[in-house]
């Protein structure tokens, strides 16, 4: 065995010396002007390809280091973020309304719901990156999923049973109880964000890792689809009276939902972990070579600052679009469900008998979990539209990439009817959907209104990360040409500086959040309180911005031409190029610009 190993390190040293006088070599192209190709330059060899090559793997792309994925690897692939959106549902239709019936004010609770975006901004980078490093033989990403679904399953109890467990330790009848159980909630409040955050970027990092750059748009649409799914599951039990179905789970809405959500996660998990085996990073010397370098925390934040500097130009501009988009989409997460719950509560209350008794406290309880249930229902239509333009996006958004083992492509496909356009589109929708609020006074209205923004919610759950993962894997494949090598390349960093752009506006919409319901909010249950419409209203401002933004994303063509301007051809020659097909092995689709 010893000798064995020592004839495969002579073996790759060989083939990394051989391949040492290609970096300078400019980018495979196809002779300009024509369809046929020039004869392709190897590209450089990593660490795992040197590896499969002297263990006789033929199977490996060596653009990306993956062969194309069959349909049942990507649902495995995908699964953890079914499950995972299951137990975020969970937490995005109760956990307003739960936080309220505390006795929390909604100018308190919007300062509790950054818990969310510093998850973003201090969590999911820090875990990109030390998965990036990883060097467990379990993989890069699934042990910072398992870790993460754990501390998720656990804080989501924790929190539907609050009120229970500060109970038990302070007794029921002690006046601390309700500052202590608000205490408790917004602990776990935090402990569950991060820990969902951890779970959302491994998962990200672990799709993007596993599939090829023609299969990245595909292998989103799965991770957007069974968003939907798992959104669809969630909102449908939270329309349900659960304590009826399941009277084992607990004694309340939240707490059933919190135990459906966890056994949900912990099964997707499973599954992803079991059917989905990562690469062994112990083989990849430059994981380890990274992983010496970095040491402390302020290493990883140090890094974050590089990343930024180091994305290159699209996607740098798809990050800047998702900064003002999500301006807009955390008001539309965290704060529908009341929204359309205190449009009901007013309606039943103007609609009863002005003879009528008083509402006991009790009955206002229950009144305020009737009308938690029915904003459920616009969450249902709200999730049904997501899952439907999650399902037909992919049948009509024409490809970036072509894949070379699909015979004939869709029939649906709208030609023009790029990704980046599409998302465009889907920012017009949304700044509508929020000024509509002028007009709406009812709650099947307001449910209509929620229901159209499925359609931009699908489009934030499958485009920014498809068109980043494509443009991670297009700089993989030149990462040591002198073009490509400035920018950053690994997909941990890439997507935690991501998620930087998408955290921080929320932290500035929930800081503008609970300035407007300083000013504006009245005690809960009171007459015209307009601040939630008038937060919904400004949040339509930054989706016209994302809307112009998303306007600059360049196609793969344009891309393509960029680049051979870098490797020293004319416009003109590159424009030629870009229509004639091939690239490093990959088939760029032409479309109209």
């Amino acid at each position: 065995m010893v000798g064995e190993e020592h004839a495969r390190v002579i073996l790759v040293n060989e083939m990394r010396e051989e391949n040492s006088t290609k970096q300078s070599t400019p980018l495979h192209r196809s002779a300009v002007g024509s369809g046929v190709s020039s004869p392709a330059p190897a590209d450089p060899i990593d660490d795992e390809i040197l590896r499969s090559r002297v263990e006789g793997e033929d199977n490996v792309d060596e653009n990306f280091g993956n062969p194309t994925r069959s349909t049942i690897y990507i649902f495995f692939l995908t699964l953890a973020i079914g499950g995972l959106q299951i137990s975020w549902s969970t937490e995005f239709s109760n956990g307003t309304p739960f936080l309220l019936s505390l006795g929390m004010s909604k100018t308190v609770m919007s300062l509790v719901w950054i818990a969310g975006p510093l998850s973003g901004v201090l969590v999911q980078p820090v875990v990109g990156m030390l998965s990036d490093s990883c060097m467990s033989p379990f993989g890069r990403r699934r042990p910072f999923m398992v870790g993460g679904a754990a501390f998720t399953t656990l804080s989501l109890l924790m929190l539907s049973w609050s009120k229970d467990i500060v109970a038990v330790v302070l007794g029921r009848f002690t006046d601390a109880l309700t500052g202590a159980t608000q205490f408790l909630a917004v602990i776990m409040v935090y402990v569950l964000d991060f820990s969902v955050g951890t779970v959302q970027a491994s998962s990200r990092a672990f799709i993007v890792d596993n599939v090829p750059i023609h299969q990245q748009q595909v292998a989103n649409a799965w991770a957007a689809v069974l968003t939907g799914v798992g959104n669809m599951i969630g909102f449908i039990l939270g329309t349900m009276n659960l304590p009826k179905v399941f009277p084992f789970f607990g004694n309340t809405q939240f707490k059933c939902l919190a135990v459906i959500a966890s056994l949900a996660l912990i099964l997707s998990i499973g599954l992803a972990c079991k059917y989905i085996k990562e690469k062994d990073p112990r083989f990849d010397v430059y994981l380890r070579e990274q992983r010496i370098k970095r040491r402390s925390i302020l290493d990883f934040f140090r890094q974050t600052l590089r990343g930024i500097s180091r994305l290159s130009p699209q996607v740098r501009l798809i990050c800047d679009t998702e900064f003002f988009a999500w301006t807009g989409y955390f008001p539309m997460l965290f704060y529908t469900t009341t929204y359309v719950g205190e449009m009901y509560y007013q309606e039943v209350i103007h609609g009863r008998d002005p003879s009528s008794p008083q509402l006991t406290s009790d009955e206002i309880d229950k009144l305020w979990e009737a009308a938690t249930r029915y904003a459920s229902w616009s969450l249902l239509f709200y999730s049904l539209t997501s899952l439907i333009a999650n399902l037909m996006l992919p049948l009509i958004i024409a490809p970036s990439y072509a894949n070379p083992d699909l015979a004939k492509p869709s029939r649906f496909r709208i030609k023009w009817l790029t990704l980046p356009r599409s998302w465009m589109l889907s920012h017009i929708v949304f700044a509508l959907a929020m000024l509509s609020t002028f007009f709406i006074s009812t709650g099947r209205q307001a449910t209509i209104m929620i229901a159209v923004l499925g359609i931009p919610w699908a489009h934030a759950l499958w485009a920014p990360f498809a068109l980043i993962a494509e443009d991670i894997a297009r700089i993989k494949e030149n990462v040591r040409h002198p073009n490509f090598e400035r920018f950053e390349h690994e997909a941990g960093i890439i997507m935690g500086v991501h998620n930087v752009f998408v955290s921080l506006p929320q932290v500035l919409s929930s800081l503008g959040s609970s300035i407007i319901f300083k000013f504006l909010a009245k005690p809960r249950g009171e007459e015209d309180d307009n601040s939630i419409v008038w937060i919904f209203r400004l949040s339509g401002l930054g989706a016209i911005v994302a809307a112009y933004l998303s306007t600059k994303i360049k196609t793969p063509d344009q891309l393509t031409v960029e680049d051979m301007m870098f490797d020293g051809l004319s416009e003109e020659e590159s424009i030629d190029y870009a229509e004639a097909g091939p690239v490093n092995g990959q088939v760029r689709m032409s479309q109209e610009v």
